[in-house]
């Protein structure tokens, strides 16, 4: 009873979830369900009065007039299920979009820890699978809601339309067969018959359900595959793979083994159906629907009822017999889907830990800033090993500051912690003197352009790019771009900024080199126009000769602002005020590029000297 109650309340706030997404598409499915479950009641009750009215001799006038009333409210039910089948189709991709959206938009809001992790990773790739696979989860409850209502209010129809089968007069003095039928006890026999072939019904279709359920996680993983396999040949990169290393065999078979896979389970499920629900749930209804008719139908020899009164008696036990079953069914799949829905749930409910602040920044016209790392160490998540330790060091605004070191060093950890991706396992990151968790959250992450490794364009305007907006200055946009040494490139452009990038959305969007997306990447960050601006390997795609144009012109491009510079290329490091040396997540040197290259036991000198030797003869 426990977990029915469970159920019921997980039930309730999906409705209340679906209301929130989609205001009022709850309340039409409601009215929408009374329409369709009261329209065939109609066609029932007014053809039993109708046949009534004709044994009687009623005049054929009243009768056609009965007939025309019929027609009457059948037309109206029609037209009321029409006009709200419209709203509903609106209202429910309306619902489709918002419940889409709530998945994406609880990533962005999501603290970053989380979002990094395997952990959200698999949770996102449940909720997708199932989805996928079955229409499992909120998507899953939306679509039969209407039903399930409708078998409710079916039900109610039909009890309201035999009632007086059981409860009526039984006539006295009756013979044969009749005497032990017709009597309030039978009748009570009847409903206790009903309501043991809905139980029975519900075992056994829990039963096969929870079945089911069970072996269709298996498609988790045969979807995950053959989703993979079969997007290959539409990545450039795969395209190019698959040709080159004639690898079209090995997926055709893969796709083969994944497919008898799904065969294998689809094929167990449906006999283990038809052995353990199909045949004894046919059987029982088969059987109930028996001893009601049998019921009924003597009960009209006896003179209890009317012929049209039996007739609709008769009909209103189908329609309740089956909305029962019906009904049975579709709560006890939405049971099963509560589990799948919960992770949904949990998903979009998971709270923020990171501590959001309340300091506003300090808006400084001179852009005096000092941050500082002290004695910082960090461990990510769900791992023992220190990515940082112990690392101290201090910094102004107005600086270039290099970050080096080897692959793993800790360079790349130590940015995501000074725009606060992650919080300090240990230690303090001062703004001001301030502990950065004290400012607010998203104020803070203004005072930041940050080009990542990983960074992301997306194929709308470029425009659009360069300014993280739908709405952009087109000037600046321009301006940020020649600083970032996309000029050229540029004014090759019929629409100049207007112009799409790739051809996802526009047929005529330009597809773009690696080197000119960081480009692109570079200006986005100079159009924020924030105090730091931190490039992580920004010219790794780039040519020789941009390269050095973007060297040259670093001074200029980064203007009064703090720069930070992440590069594996020392060279480049040269233009920069002091430089910091990360080894096995410390800092193991600081200073300008003479300092420690003066240092010929140092880390620097080590990597400078293993670089240099390529470049001389």
């Amino acid at each position: 009873m426990k977990k029915f109650i469970g159920d019921i309340k997980m039930f309730v706030k999906c409705a209340k979830h679906i209301e929130y997404l989609c205001k009022g598409l709850v309340f039409l499915h409601i009215v929408n369900a009374i329409f369709n479950s009261v329209s065939p009641f109609i066609n029932i009750y007014m053809a039993a009065r109708i046949v009534d009215m004709i044994l009687a001799g009623e005049p054929w006038k009243e009768t056609l007039m009965m007939a025309g009333i019929t027609a009457g409210l059948n037309f109206f039910v029609v037209i009321m299920k029409a006009i709200l089948k419209y709203f509903i189709s609106v209202r429910r991709s309306v619902f489709n979009y918002n419940y889409k959206y709530s998945k994406n938009h609880k990533i962005s809001e999501m603290d970053y820890d989380y979002v990094d992790t395997v952990e959200i990773q698999q949770t996102l790739n449940k909720i997708y699978q199932y989805e996928n696979m079955n229409g499992g989860g909120l998507r899953r409850f939306e679509s039969n809601l209407p039903t399930m209502i409708g078998h409710v209010f079916t039900i109610i129809f039909s009890v309201a339309m035999t009632l007086e089968l059981f409860i009526s007069h039984y006539p006295e003095n009756l013979v044969g067969m009749a005497k032990y039928i017709v009597t309030p006890y039978f009748a009570i026999f009847i409903l206790a018959i009903n309501a043991f072939s809905v139980w029975f019904t519900s075992h056994c279709h829990t039963k096969n359900t929870r079945f089911e359920s069970k072996e269709t996680l298996k498609f988790t993983f045969i979807n995950q595959l053959s989703s993979s396999l079969l997007s290959l040949p539409f990545d450039s990169g795969g395209a190019m793979n698959i040709r080159v290393y004639d690898q079209k065999h090995i997926i055709k078979n893969s796709l083969n083994d994944a497919i008898d896979g799904s065969y294998v389970v689809l094929d167990g499920c449906a006999d283990y159906s038809v052995k353990n629900e199909i045949i004894p749930c046919s059987i029982m209804e088969t059987a109930t629907q028996i001893i009601l008719y049998t019921f009924a139908g003597i009960s009209a020899l006896v003179g209890r009822f009317s012929i049209g009164s039996i007739s609709q008696y008769i009909s209103s036990i189908f329609k309740f017999t089956g909305a029962v079953s019906a009904l049975v069914n579709t709560v006890e799949m939405l049971r099963v889907n509560n589990e799948i829905t919960k992770i949904y749930f949990d998903f979009i409910e998971r709270p923020s830990h990171m501590v959001q602040g309340t300091l506003p920044v300090e808006k400084r016209d001179d852009r005096e800033y000092e941050v500082e790392f002290r004695d910082v160490s960090f461990k990510y998540p769900n791992t023992d090993s220190w990515a940082l330790h112990h690392v101290n060091f201090k910094f102004k605004i107005g600086e270039r500051l290099a970050v080096v070191g080897m692959n793993g060093s800790g360079k790349t950890t130590m940015i995501k912690l000074m725009c606060r991706l992650y919080d300090p396992t240990e230690g303090q990151i001062l703004l001001n003197g301030i502990d950065i968790r004290k400012y607010d959250y998203k104020e803070y992450h203004s005072i930041f352009s940050v080009v990542f490794q990983d960074f992301q364009l997306f194929a709308f305007k470029l425009g659009q790019n360069v300014a993280a907006s739908t709405d952009y200055n087109e000037e600046q946009v321009k301006k940020s771009l020649i600083e970032a040494n996309f000029g050229e490139r540029l004014d090759r452009l019929e629409k100049g900024a207007e112009t799409y990038l790739y051809r996802n959305f526009e047929k005529d969007g330009v597809e773009i080199s690696g080197g000119e997306a960081q480009k692109i990447a570079l200006a986005r960050a100079l159009y924020k126009n924030a105090p730091f601006i931190i490039l992580d390997e920004p010219t790794a795609a780039l040519d020789p000769i941009a390269e050095a144009e973007v060297y040259s012109n670093f001074n200029s491009i980064v203007g009064d602002k703090t720069a930070i510079y992440i590069s594996h290329r020392l060279s480049s490091c040269r233009f920069c005020d002091r430089i910091a040396v990360f080894d096995g997540g410390s800092v193991v040197q600081f200073g300008t590029h003479d300092e420690l290259l003066a240092n010929e036991n140092g880390k620097y000198y080590e990597l400078w000297t293993a670089q240099a030797q390529y470049y001389t003869t």
